[in-house]
Order: structure tokens, then C-alpha cells, then sequence
């Protein structure tokens, strides 16, 4: 069984890591929290928060790669390891990549407006957003394992999107064409917004596809063996 764990909302991001010496889960709360329970392999190595992030902080721009040192949501403070998380950097800034290690909010649903943005940066002093690593935290804290962050900015903090984006993606991490369908069809102004989201995802899953090409060298000694 894999040593190391990665945890993602989308099936697209799972696909990016999927391999036989890494155990992949994705999909919403209640799905990633089922599934977690239902895993029989013994303490993780190293379980990793992975895939896409909303930027909080105006300096971070899409496609910008952002490695946690915490998460937080309300009273609640999750941090990373820090050593993993300083040598994830590092490795990542020798080939270049735009990265930087940041404070995490986490969420329970999508931050659409870039109003809530702005207050979730007040409260919590987060660069960056998701909905899947406080899960992840929690599980590596359960299980006694190192933890790590590490996320594509794909929406900057000023920008809107659109309602629909709250609907786009099942239960199981996949794209709901239908519900994107209706949503348009409720409300067809949100197609204005629709090009610069695309654009903005493109950017950060280069970015997380760029990481896949550093594999298996990026993970290679992070974890509970380097500790």
C-alpha cells in the first residue's frame, strides 16, 4: 500500500497524481470525509492537500503555486509540517515556479464574490482558500502523520465568479454539464464571466502539471522517514 496520501476536490486534479505508489481521494465534504474513513492503509507517510486554490491576497496572480504552512477556519488552526513544507518550497523555487508559502482558509463552499474574499482575508489572514485541506489536516492529525499543502491559485481576490461555479462539480469531483446548462439558462449573464474563469483555471492546472513533471523527485524524502 502507498505511503503517501493526496486528498483533492476534482477528479481532474486526482488524475494529475494518480500512480501506484500514491493513494489519490477526491470529491466533496461528504465524500472525501466517507472515503477517508473507509481507507485501511496504515499511518501515511505524508497526506498532502493537493490541487486548486482561490487567491485571497491580491499579490497572488493565477497559476501561482502556494504551499501552506497552516490552515484555518474559524477557532481552528491546522498547521503543515514545517520542515516538509519549507523543502517543498525550496525544490519548487529551484526550477523556477512562482511559489511562495502561505496561510489557508478553509471553507466549506465555494467563495464566489470577491467581497467575501476580502472578509475571509480579514478574519483569518489567508492568502489562499479551499474546501479540501482542513479534511486533510484533520486526517493527518488523526492518524499522526506529517501534513502538507500544496495548491495552483485559480481565481485571483478580486474577481467574481459566476453563481454557477457553486454547482459545477459533483459529489464525486466531476464537472456537472447539466447543472452548468441550467444555471446558464437561469441566468446568461454569468456567460461573461465563463472566458476569464477558463483562462484562470488553464494557468493553475499548468501549474499543478508542471509539479506531476518534477515526480517522482518532488515527494522523494518529505514525509515521516525525513523526520
Amino acid at each position: 500500500m502507498s505511503s503517501i496520501l493526496i486528498v483533492c476536490g476534482l477528479k481532474r486534479e486526482a488524475s494529475i497524481l494518480a500512480g501506484a505508489d500514491r493513494v489519490t481521494v477526491c470529491g466533496n465534504a461528504e465524500t472525501l470525509q466517507r472515503r477517508l474513513a473507509e481507507i485501511a492503509m496504515a499511518t501515511p507517510e505524508l497526506v498532502i492537500s493537493w490541487g486548486l486554490c482561490g487567491g485571497l491576497d491580491q499579490r497572488l496572480r493565477p497559476g501561482d503555486l502556494a504551499v501552506g504552512i497552516e490552515v484555518a477556519s474559524g477557532d481552528e488552526r491546522i498547521e503543515t509540517d514545517q520542515s516538509v513544507a519549507s523543502r517543498l518550497a525550496q525544490r519548487l523555487a529551484a526550477t523556477r515556479a512562482r511559489v511562495s508559502l502561505e496561510r489557508f482558509a478553509g471553507a466549506s463552499a465555494p467563495v464566489l464574490a470577491a467581497s467575501k474574499k476580502a472578509e475571509l482575508r480579514v478574519a483569518t489572514g489567508a492568502a489562499t482558500v479551499d474546501m479540501e485541506s482542513l479534511i486533510a489536516g484533520r486526517f493527518a492529525r488523526e492518524r499522526g502523520a506529517p501534513f502538507a499543502i500544496l495548491r495552483a491559485v485559480a481565481d485571483p481576490a478580486e474577481r467574481d465568479l459566476p453563481s454557477l461555479a457553486a454547482t459545477a462539480i459533483d459529489s464525486e469531483g466531476r464537472v456537472d454539464a447539466c447543472a452548468i446548462i441550467a444555471g446558464l439558462l437561469r441566468s446568461p449573464a454569468q456567460i461573461a464571466r465563463l472566458g476569464p474563469l477558463a483562462r484562470d483555471s488553464r494557468a493553475a492546472f499548468s501549474a499543478l502539471e508542471r509539479c506531476r513533471s518534477l515526480l517522482p523527485g518532488l515527494f522523494l524524502g518529505l514525509g515521516r522517514t525525513d523526520l
